[in-house]
């Protein structure tokens, strides 16, 4: 190591040397000359005059313009002299083919130029901007080829490399192909809640698809893409979209790229509308309230819900359930239960209900001869018989409070057996009764029946 540092000192001594002789005839004589013509003509300065006739001052000054100078033309020397490489990512690949006649498969979008040379040329590479990669196919038919992307390499002083230089292509013939357009919506969320997309309409019912015939045989379906964010709706109305894009589909509902679609774009008429329904609120008591006590009233401050959501939906709503837990409660008690949304409805006017339940003194009243009724039975294979009279008609017992057992006729309350996923034979069912009014507690006295059920 030693040996190496006093090298390095002994090379730098005898540059130092060199350059203080060089500098001293090119640059400290002629400023000393300069500087005694100015003496002359401007007076005699004495102490100027000691300070320049001071040889430890010449010398410093001399190292110091040497150790400048070296500075200067070593880095020159590196600009001038040192190779380096960038790399341009990216750069689009320009295939040239007949686009009516053929498909090309294998083609990279993009490329990587990397160019080797002097930093001032790459410099001036990076600011020209001026780099095309192309592909020429013109000459080339149907089938597999191997081919080089040409650069222009607009710096012939530079040495450029193309990754990939070389790649494998295929050629296919395009063929057409006529498809039926249908329309996908999305972000559907992202509309007014009270709103529905109800129709959309679009300016064309066909498109004609080109590529070759191993691809054009994926194609399961053509889209028209429709996004409600462009759309801008904030009420109900129609509305015109322009430049609908079209995607083709596999049969997975994978997007196949590189088809081209004719045309590319379409227009969509889509008809908004806000369709609603007004139901009323069907408070359920769930257990069973404390004995001696019963339900007298049953009170929500909500009486009924407007629900805004697809006509289909709402066809199906005819009211909204909403179950209070009244098991062990003796006294009157408020609730605050949340109103579900069912499914399919986009908004709801009220979300939240309080329901006041009173309570009285229990009461029973028994009601005699309610006829029985066969329910969820395949009617499509069989028909259900009671075994014998008896099992044609039951006594029930309905307990609550006496002002609405006063009210309560034998045509309000049902009993029934359930014969659902039943066969041929002679079964023996669970009687079960409900009325029409749920503050009420329906019991049967006899509590199971045989049925016949034969094949039709």
């Amino acid at each position: 190591m030693k040996k190496l540092l006093n090298k390095i000192l002994k090379f730098f001594k005898k540059l130092f040397k060199v350059l203080y002789k060089i500098i001293d005839v090119i640059i400290i004589t002629p400023l000393s000359k300069l500087a005694y013509f100015i003496s002359d003509h401007i007076g005699k300065n004495v102490t100027f005059d000691k300070v320049l006739n001071n040889n430890n001052t010449l010398l410093y000054i001399s190292l110091a313009c040497a150790f400048i100078a070296f500075i200067v033309v070593n880095r020159k020397v590196i600009n001038l002299t040192e190779t380096e490489a960038i790399v341009l990512s990216n750069q689009t690949v320009n295939v040239e083919y007949n686009e009516e006649a053929y498909v090309v498969e294998g083609v990279p979008d993009v490329a990587d130029i990397v160019l080797m040379g002097r930093k001032s040329d790459l410099y001036l590479a990076e600011q020209l901007k001026d780099h095309k990669l192309t592909l020429d196919l013109t000459e080339l038919g149907v089938g597999t080829h191997k081919v080089n992307i040409k650069y222009n390499n607009p710096i012939n002083t530079l040495e450029p490399k193309i990754d990939p230089s070389r790649i494998t292509i295929v050629i296919y013939p395009k063929v057409s192909e006529s498809r039926t357009l249908t329309t996908d919506i999305l972000n559907t969320d992202k509309l007014n809640s009270t709103l529905v997309i109800s129709s959309v309409e679009l300016d064309r019912d066909e498109v004609i698809i080109k590529s070759y015939k191993e691809k054009l045989e994926k194609v399961a379906s053509v889209k028209a893409i429709v996004d409600v964010n462009a759309l801008n709706a904030s009420s109900a109305g129609t509305y015109t979209l322009e430049n609908v894009k079209l995607v083709a589909y596999d049969e997975s509902g994978t997007e196949i790229k590189d088809i081209e679609i004719v045309p590319e774009t379409v227009t969509a008429t889509v008809t908004i509308t806000s369709p609603s329904k007004v139901v009323p609120i069907n408070v359920v008591p769930v257990g069973e309230v404390a004995s001696g006590s019963a339900i007298a009233s049953i009170t929500p401050n909500v009486k009924s819900v407007t629900l805004y959501g697809e006509e289909s939906v709402l066809e199906s709503i005819s009211e909204i359930k909403v179950e209070v837990d009244v098991s062990g409660l003796s006294a009157d008690k408020t609730y605050q239960e949340t109103i579900v949304k069912p499914n399919g409805i986009r908004s709801m006017s009220s979300t939240n209900v309080t329901i006041k339940v009173t309570m009285e003194k229990e009461t029973s009243k028994e009601f005699k001869d309610i006829p029985i009724t066969f329910e969820n039975l395949d009617t499509s294979k069989y028909q259900a018989l009671a075994s014998n009279e008896q099992s044609t008609k039951v006594d029930v017992v309905v307990k609550g409070v006496a002002s609405l057992l006063n009210q309560l006729e034998p045509a309000d309350i049902n009993a029934y057996v359930d014969l659902s996923n039943l066969e041929e034979g002679t079964v023996r069912v669970p009687v079960m009764v409900t009325g029409s009014d749920v503050r009420l507690n329906y019991t049967s006295r006899t509590t199971m029946i045989e049925v016949v059920i034969v094949k039709k």
